[in-house]
């Protein structure tokens, strides 16, 4: 449980630190979001691209065969 208080502490703090106070602590941020960003772009597209890939088998094994 003081794990998990601590974790909220610390989102909370990197929520509201001001930008620009820390030039370090900014590009760290940065690279962090952009990282956990790219993550759920690879994983949208993975999630497209099988539903595509399901989309044509159902299409052509029911309207063209």
């Amino acid at each position: 449980m003081v794990k998990i208080i601590e974790k909220i502490k610390n989102t909370w703090k990197a929520l509201t630190y001001p930008d620009g106070v820390d030039k370090e602590y900014d590009c760290i941020c940065d690279d962090a979001f952009l990282k956990q960003l790219d993550k759920v772009v690879v994983f949208s597209y993975s999630f497209f691209f099988a539903f595509s890939i399901i989309s044509v088998y159902f299409l052509i094994t029911t309207a063209l065969l």
